[in-house]
């Protein structure tokens, strides 16, 4: 009797255990079966657009247009390297892991709250769209929600990565528009260039100008012809075939970019190409960020590597001297 009546207990808690393992099962098998974990997008050469925005309100669009090229919707020059970037996650991007079960809503909550939304287009159609979280708390991994237009948002996110890649998903789409935006001053070859002039406002007795016509030279010391040493003209006009900026403005408010506008730049340089397309900068000192001090323990009053310059177009970016010192010479140094 004692032993039937063990007999019975143990099978009432193997059937409990069983009803209890099939709730379970049915219900992750239910998450699993409509979590959607499938980011990647391997024909990156079909994609024509792509559209960022985030929680902030900020949106970007990039589409690539009949030449191959990537520009944003309003037909800005943007670096292409970096779109590549963009294509290198869709293709490589995978799943690290799964989000814990109990974790899932919070994340999902999370998610909901602050996210990064990647829209990514093939041949114009919207195929996925990434919603970007933030990185898991070892910076291994991140967050991230797929939603697909046939299947609808997953109910599940789950901890992505990009194998071999170090840093964040999210560090690859930022929202800032700056951040595209073409970074190129002069991009000459020394053929299309008709005329340079570099003037020095504070030292007008070095201005020069450089005038071209099918590889023979005139060189000015302001309106008077000098002669000159061609190799060093040649030399020069070599230092205008790859000139960026290091980066848009950030860091100085309104009026001091007025302000800076308003005195007096540096130097000044016109460049005229062969369709007689003008292109004039002028390069400033720049003020240090913080207290520095030289060799000789003196505090210095300007930053020893960076400058700014006004573009063609009037926007401030920063530079470096290392980029435009080989611009900025005299006329001296042509001399013969």
């Amino acid at each position: 009797m004692k032993s039937l009546k063990t007999i019975t207990i143990l099978l009432v808690i193997v059937g409990l255990s069983f009803v209890i393992y099939q709730t379970v099962s049915k219900k992750k098998s239910s998450l699993s079966t409509n979590a959607l974990s499938d980011f990647a997008v391997k024909d990156t050469a079909s994609i024509d657009i792509i559209k960022l925005s985030d929680t902030k309100g900020n949106k970007l669009i990039f589409q690539r247009n009949e030449s191959k090229k990537w520009t944003l919707s309003d037909g800005s020059c943007v670096q292409q390297h970096l779109i590549v970037g963009f294509l290198e996650a869709f293709k490589y991007i995978s799943v690290k892991s799964p989000v814990g079960e109990n974790a899932v809503d919070n994340i999902n909550k999370l998610i909901l709250t602050t996210h990064k939304k990647v829209e990514i287009y093939q041949k114009g159609q919207l195929v996925k769209t990434w919603y970007i979280g933030n990185p898991t708390q070892d910076h291994y991994g991140t967050y991230m929600l797929l939603s697909d237009p046939e299947k609808g948002k997953s109910p599940e996110p789950f901890i992505m990565h990009l194998p071999n890649m170090y840093g964040v998903v999210a560090d690859r789409f930022s929202t800032d528009r700056k951040e595209y935006l073409c970074s190129e001053i002069f991009t000459y070859n020394p053929k299309d260039i008709k005329e340079i002039e570099l003037t020095i406002p504070e030292q007008p007795e070095l201005n020069f100008k450089i005038v071209q016509n099918n590889e023979e030279f005139i060189v000015y010391n302001n309106t008077k012809p000098i002669e000159f040493d061609t190799l060093k003209v040649r030399k020069y006009l070599l230092g205008y075939k790859k000139i960026h900026f290091t980066n848009y403005n950030r860091t100085l408010p309104q009026p001091s970019v007025d302000s800076l506008r308003n005195s007096t730049p540096m130097y000044i340089i016109k460049v005229i190409d062969n369709n007689n397309n003008v292109n004039k900068i002028k390069a400033y000192k720049k003020g240090v960020d913080y207290q520095l001090y030289d060799l000789e323990g003196r505090l210095l009053v300007y930053d020893q590597d960076n400058l700014w310059v006004f573009t063609n177009d009037d926007k401030l970016t920063k530079c470096q001297y290392y980029v435009f010192d080989k611009l900025f010479r005299d006329i001296n140094y042509f001399r013969k």
